[in-house]
């Protein structure tokens, strides 16, 4: 809300050139461009990864949007937006921008007002919204494997660096935390790819693999 209405005080009115779109992707009937790649690019917290090929990059980025116009296709009538559910992502956008300055002038590179950004952002905030509740933080891990990584995996791990390791009680936080991350990103790739399975996607561009 804070975003959007300082965003009123900088409206500018300017005459984009016209651009000249290719479809990248097909979800169902649905349809993904180019240009909604390079504007996924300039606008989600997306990093190229070290000694990713830039062709690689792009076809990562067009795989995330497919995923989230399936979930939009999916859950879209069963979960309701509210300006809420957008500050999240709107902050990142300004926090990744540097100002809002920046942001004004990177819409403006792309002739998109604040509301076509809204409407392009929907449905990653669609995404992480049914991420969120279908997959909360709560998850335990058994203290078990906690200890099973530490003796497994931490120690000869350190003690191949030369470093001392720590205490079990020091680490097994830590642990919790990586642990239940690698769960849920398993559990969310079987899911995910037991909804894509469901729709028909059609890649239009030449991928690199």
């Amino acid at each position: 809300m804070v975003i959007k209405a300082l965003f009123s005080l900088f409206i500018l009115l300017q005459a984009g050139p016209v651009l000249v779109d290719k479809i990248a992707a097909t979800v169902n009937n649905e349809i993904i461009t180019v240009h909604d790649i390079e504007r996924a690019i300039a606008f989600f917290p997306l990093q190229r990864r070290e000694d990713e090929p830039e062709e690689n990059f792009f076809f990562r980025v067009l795989n995330e949007l497919i995923t989230h116009k399936v979930i939009s296709l999916e859950y879209g009538d069963e979960f309701n937006l509210g300006e809420e559910d957008f500050e999240a992502v709107q902050t990142q956008l300004l926090q990744r921008s540097g100002s809002l300055e920046q942001l004004l002038a990177t819409l403006g590179q792309f002739a998109m007002s604040w509301g076509d950004l809204e409407g392009f952002i929907r449905e990653k905030v669609l995404y992480e919204k049914v991420l969120r509740e279908k997959f909360p933080l709560e998850l335990a891990i058994p203290f078990e494997e906690i200890e099973e990584f530490f003796q497994r995996d931490y120690l000869p791990s350190q003690l191949q660096l030369g470093l001392e390791p720590r205490s079990l009680a020091e680490m097994a936080p830590q642990i919790e935390k990586y642990l239940r991350t690698l769960r849920m990103e398993k559990q969310q790739s079987a899911w995910l790819g037991e909804i894509r399975s469901a729709y028909k996607v059609e890649i239009k561009l030449r991928s690199p693999q």
